[in-house]
């Protein structure tokens, strides 16, 4: 978390910086036609001069490139520096998915736990029920029975009373000495049968009255453990309810968090993407200002072909072919003519650049007249010290980056003669030769010759 936090700061403090303004600068560069200062240049007759300023003018250009290259390079680390970023803020989010997903299913669990808790809630208040109805059931069967108890003693009192009424004379008799004795035991049988079914019917009455009364007891004691059942059934949900929240919480804090982090990955890849758009617009005037370039370097090779014109009528040199311009061992070519992906451009010959090749000489390809001797280590174009030789025939060869030139401008040099030393004066990153054969000012393919190796 603390280095993708950090990443962070650095990578939108750094951006922040470099976008602003910078392209547009840049890209306004292009405009300005080349050709205006070509014109300028080639318009006398002094070839040098003219060379002179073209070379300053590509200079100029190709350092104008080289800035915009360095801020590709910037943007570049930058972006790859973000996609670190993203890369490091996706597998966090990934994880912190991956812990949503967790507390989900614990939720989903705790979910299960509580509506379980409630069907045992339901179930429980449902046997309260059918125990309160079972309850007032008893209670109306004791209400039954003892309205029939009560009627038995109603009815029996009544029997008693109607015989006593009814009787009275039987037993006065009785009382005062009567000898009507059957009617007397009759009498007696009667009100004895009568008392006792009476009070074996009020004892089966008062029996089923204390069953069902003991039967409400044994209900309502089941009612008071379903009710302590209920109540801790309720406390288990209550606890399970507030797990279940806390669950919820903790889910939602990081699902928050991810949904900053998706925040913090959107403008990341916004950034990369505004930086991608700046390095296109610094590539295309890159390109347009290689095109620049180019048409510079054709009114080089035409002020070559007008200085090699005032030397019209001269000898050709001998065609017996070219002697390799360093010594033999020295033969690895670390650039070729052509397209050069790492310019972003044209090379306009080939480079060589063994190990131990600095301070070498650098001999003549072939017999002519020296044109251009450039000893000053100046960058003349990226060339830095350099010579050209004209051979005649439109023919010219042109020796780049000595550290120091053994030639002069007008003097004739023979094949093998040497013209200067290897060195990485100008456009150079190390000790090397840069190796161009021209025809009528326009370059060719070195390659493209026999060479001698001495």
């Amino acid at each position: 978390m603390g280095k993708i936090k950090k990443i962070l700061n650095r990578r939108t403090a750094a951006i922040v910086g470099k976008i602003t303004g910078t392209f547009l600068a840049a890209a306004l560069v292009v405009g300005v036609p080349a050709m205006q200062s070509i014109r300028t240049a080639a318009a006398g007759k002094d070839y040098d001069a003219n060379i002179a300023a073209l070379e300053k003018e590509i200079e100029a250009k190709r350092q104008e490139n080289k800035d915009r290259e360095a801020q590709i390079n910037n943007y570049t680390g930058d972006i790859n520096e973000n996609k670190e970023a993203i890369n490091a803020i996706s597998e966090q989010i990934d994880g912190v998915n991956d812990e949503i997903a967790a507390y989900g299913e614990l939720i989903n669990v705790k979910m299960s736990e509580i509506s379980d808790k409630e069907t045992q809630i339901a179930a429980v208040e449902k046997s309260i029920d059918e125990k309160g109805l079972e309850i007032l059931d008893k209670q109306e069967e004791i209400r039954v029975l003892e309205k029939q108890n009560d009627e038995n003693l109603e009815m029996f009192s009544k029997l008693a009373r109607a015989l006593y009424i009814s009787d009275s004379s039987d037993t006065i008799p009785l009382l005062s000495g009567s000898d009507d004795w059957y009617n007397f035991f009759v009498y007696t049988d009667v009100v004895q049968n009568i008392s006792a079914q009476n009070v074996d019917f009020m004892n089966r009455l008062l029996a089923n009255i204390k069953n069902q009364e003991l039967m409400i007891d044994d209900l309502n004691a089941d009612i008071e453990q379903l009710n302590r059942d209920k109540e801790d059934l309720h406390t288990q949900k209550a606890k399970l309810e507030e797990k279940q929240e806390d669950l919820k919480s903790k889910q939602s804090e990081l699902q928050n968090f991810a949904d900053e982090q998706y925040t913090s990955l959107y403008n990341i890849a916004a950034k990369n993407e505004a930086l991608k758009d700046k390095i296109s617009g610094l590539s295309y005037a890159i390109s347009i200002t290689n095109d620049e370039i180019e048409e510079l370097n054709a009114l080089v090779a035409e002020e070559i072909r007008r200085k090699q014109a005032e030397n019209s009528g001269q000898t050709i040199y001998s065609s017996d072919g070219f002697r390799w311009p360093l010594e033999s061992k020295f033969q690895m070519l670390t650039t070729k003519f052509g397209y050069d992906a790492w310019r972003g451009g044209n090379h306009y010959g080939i480079d060589v650049g063994n190990a131990g090749i600095g301070g070498t000489n650098v001999y003549a390809a072939q017999s002519g007249t020296v044109i251009t001797a450039y000893g000053d280590s100046g960058r003349h174009g990226g060339y830095g010290n350099y010579v050209v030789v004209d051979h005649g025939g439109g023919i010219s060869t042109l020796y780049a980056h000595f550290s120091g030139t053994a030639v002069y401008e007008g003097q004739t040099v023979n094949k093998g003669d040497v013209l200067g030393y290897v060195g990485q004066t100008g456009w150079a990153t190390g000790n090397h030769l840069h190796f161009e054969v021209r025809v009528n000012g326009t370059a060719v393919d070195p390659l493209g010759y026999t060479y001698e190796y001495v």
